[in-house]
């Protein structure tokens, strides 16, 4: 339950402290008072979504804080939280941030938002006209389901990842299939391409070796006129060889007189003995160097190709390597097709048989659902209501296969027809009411608010509204704002709203603790001023 809740410098609030009952706690005040700001206050502390001009004073942070005691049965499911007895949690809003606090600890609003659903329900006008649309239907009837059946529980979440993958599939399968007749063209290309490249056979480093051979074949005469030269002057008999020789013959002399002159003639034999090898090198070279027009014509047939492959594809090897890759990709999205394929007949058969389960599921407790709501219409002085859910097949969404709407009448002559089309403003109050307690007893909820759920109501159907909440109290802790002194006089706990326009228009509250206070205050509902008759009114409301 609510314990209490601060409010600082939000909205037209500038400090409001007020510690809450278990039971039933009543907003009242003059319409324009700021009843609901409190309820937006509790709101934006439970993760709505707020603009930063909710600030009252500009230049200090709004701060909400609410104090929750919890139950034993609730404390088996918080643990989970890591929460015990008590839970604070905090929003403080400046013009540039926001921050959320759990006992203390910064927390995201998404882990606030996820703990709301099992602290409070917070009931708006807006959001019973928002609940007679046919959209929201499927998901209170299946709110009820998931309460009482734990496999469609279970199959819920994995249906909707099932279908969530099903949609992404489709979509790809789809994008392949267009591009089908493109692929197999440029998979053709691409191959005719390779092939080109491959039939060539052309070596990593041939054009290089090609070209070295080709400058050799092209200038043999020149080469050889000169290697022979070379040859002649190292070996002819009065060529160098012969000088180095008859050079060596003194040296070796000059050493058998001075030791010192070994090393230059050790350096000199090895000087003779290069030359001799370069000079029959040469010689043996000059004389196999021969004329070959076949060959050079070869090389100039296998540069020409390398040139005008080179041409079309720019480096051979980097684009051979491109074109294997991109082929290798495509030929990888026709596998990826067939592996879609498969997964794509695997998934509808999975979504088709969890979405049957589910429609069982629906079909089977919207009866017991629709009879409970009738149930409570009926304690609503809506005595002829019938009510129905119906349930139609439809092609597989996120939700399954069921296209649900909400059928009533009110009168005994009239057929069931879709609840956007048949309520009136006093009958969707009734309604919302009837489902919020329904609902509150299935899901245990600590606590239960509502802004104005007696919209549209008067005399008979006021009386059993207050009914209706005063039994639902008694299980539940419940708020409400309400101008009907038949509902207030059922309270546990009342709190007077109030505006001032003094200096700055303001908003303050206070927790009426005296059974006078509370009379003047149902005197004023009543009739608008405090008197003899209308505070014996109060007075009978309250015995009553």
């Amino acid at each position: 339950m609510i314990k209490s809740v601060l409010i600082k410098n939000f909205i037209l609030i500038d400090e409001l402290f007020l510690e809450f009952e278990n039971g039933f706690n009543v907003l009242i005040g003059e319409t324009g008072a700021g009843k609901s700001i409190i309820l937006k206050a509790i709101d934006t502390v439970l993760g709505a979504r707020v603009q930063k001009d909710v600030i009252f004073d500009k230049s200090k942070p709004a701060l909400i804080e609410i104090t929750f005691a919890h139950s034993e049965k609730e404390k088996e499911f918080l643990q989970q939280y890591g929460l015990c007895d008590e839970t604070v949690i905090s929003r403080e809003i400046t013009p540039s941030s926001q921050k959320c606090r759990l006992n203390g600890a910064l927390v995201n609003l998404d882990y606030i938002k996820e703990m709301r659903e099992h602290l409070a329900d917070i009931h708006s006008q807006n959001q019973s006209y928002t609940y007679v649309m046919p959209k929201h239907h499927i998901e209170l009837l299946d709110a009820y389901v998931k309460s009482i059946d734990e496999e469609f529980l279970k199959n819920y979440p994995v249906y909707r990842e099932a279908f969530t993958e099903y949609q992404d599939v489709t979509k790809r399968l789809a994008l392949l299939r267009e591009n089908n007749s493109r692929n197999l063209q440029e998979i053709d290309f691409l191959k005719f391409q390779l092939n080109e490249i491959d039939s060539a056979q052309i070596g990593e480093n041939e054009e290089a070796e090609l070209e070295r051979e080709l400058d050799v074949l092209s200038n043999i005469q020149t080469i050889k006129e000169l290697s022979a030269g070379i040859y002649y002057t190292l070996g002819d008999d009065s060529g160098v060889l012969d000088a180095l020789s008859k050079m060596n013959g003194q040296l070796s002399r000059a050493c058998e007189y001075d030791a010192k002159l070994e090393e230059v003639q050790s350096s000199f034999i090895e000087a003779h003995e290069n030359l001799k090898f370069c000079s029959d090198y040469l010689r043996e070279y000059s004389q196999n160097l021969e004329d070959n027009p076949q060959r050079l014509e070869e090389i100039n047939d296998r540069l020409s190709l390398i040139l005008k492959l080179k041409r079309k594809y720019g480096d051979i090897f980097e684009a051979r390597e491109k074109f294997e890759k991109e082929l290798s990709q495509i030929e990888g999205d026709f596998g990826s097709l067939d592996e879609l394929e498969k997964r794509e007949k695997e998934l509808l058969e999975k979504i088709n048989d969890l979405a049957l389960k589910m429609s069982q599921a629906r079909k089977k407790y919207s009866i017991e659902l629709a009879d409970l709501i009738a149930g409570e219409l009926r304690k609503l002085e809506l005595s002829k209501a019938e009510f129905e859910i119906q349930i139609k097949e439809k092609k597989p969404d996120a939700k399954g296969i069921d296209d649900v709407e909400f059928m009533i009448t009110t009168n005994v002559s009239s057929a069931l027809a879709p609840l956007a089309k048949v309520a009136s403003g006093g009958e969707i109050s009734r309604v919302m009411l009837a489902i919020k307690c329904v609902f509150a007893k299935v899901d245990s909820l600590p606590s239960i608010i509502f802004d104005e759920i007696d919209t549209g109501i008067s005399g008979k159907a006021s009386n059993s509204v207050a009914e209706a909440i005063s039994n639902l109290a008694k299980n539940i802790q419940v708020f409400a704002i309400t101008h009907q002194p038949q509902i207030a006089a059922r309270a546990d706990a009342y709190f007077r709203v109030t505006k001032s326009q003094d200096e700055k228009t303001k908003v303050s509250a206070e927790k009426l603790r005296s059974r006078e206070s509370v009379l003047e205050a149902l005197a004023s509902m009543a009739s608008g001023e405090v008197n003899n008759a209308s505070v014996s009114f109060a007075r009978e409301l309250l015995k009553s």
